[in-house]
């Protein structure tokens, strides 16, 4: 083998060793989640009650789902959140996520939900936990109110 075989045999040798190297570097970017990126602050107008409700899209039968809905945003980063549908009533609680215009709900259960955040309203299209409908949500912001009632924090005066 001359230096042609020599010089051909390690051009290819580098070239597979450059192209392993990148994969690697690659796929270990692809393994980050969300829970190892920090998430960004938290606004400060989230912070507070937001009511509304939900109605199943596009429905014109009877049947369709609709519920009132109250949410309850803190400083800490948690949420409440309280779903009435007649006499049916479901808490969930769980962290908040906010990415400029969008807030992510993520509950302990696992259940993620996405919503838009515009001024005094949040608003998204969602499936509804138990008919798998696709349901709109609205909600506003309460104008006053607290996320801990000063009522509750000096013992019922």
């Amino acid at each position: 083998m001359g230096k042609r075989g020599i010089v051909f045999v390690a051009t290819i040798a580098l070239m597979v060793f450059s192209g392993c190297a990148t994969r690697t570097q690659t796929h270990a970017v692809a393994q980050l989640t969300d829970s190892d990126v920090r998430p960004s602050a938290l606004p400060s107008d989230l912070v507070g009650t937001w009511t509304g409700s939900f109605w199943t899209v596009g429905a014109s039968t009877p049947g369709g789902v609709e519920a009132n809905i109250t949410l309850t945003i803190n400083a800490d980063r948690t949420y409440t959140g309280t779903e009435r549908r007649g006499a049916s009533t479901w808490n969930t609680s769980g962290v908040v996520v906010a990415n400029g215009r969008t807030i992510t709900l993520q509950s302990s259960s696992g259940r993620r939900v996405r919503l838009v955040h515009r001024g005094d309203t949040l608003y998204g299209v969602l499936l509804d936990r138990s008919s798998s409908y696709r349901v709109q949500a609205s909600m506003v912001k309460d104008s006053g109110a607290l996320a801990s009632p000063l009522s509750a924090q000096s013992g019922g005066q």
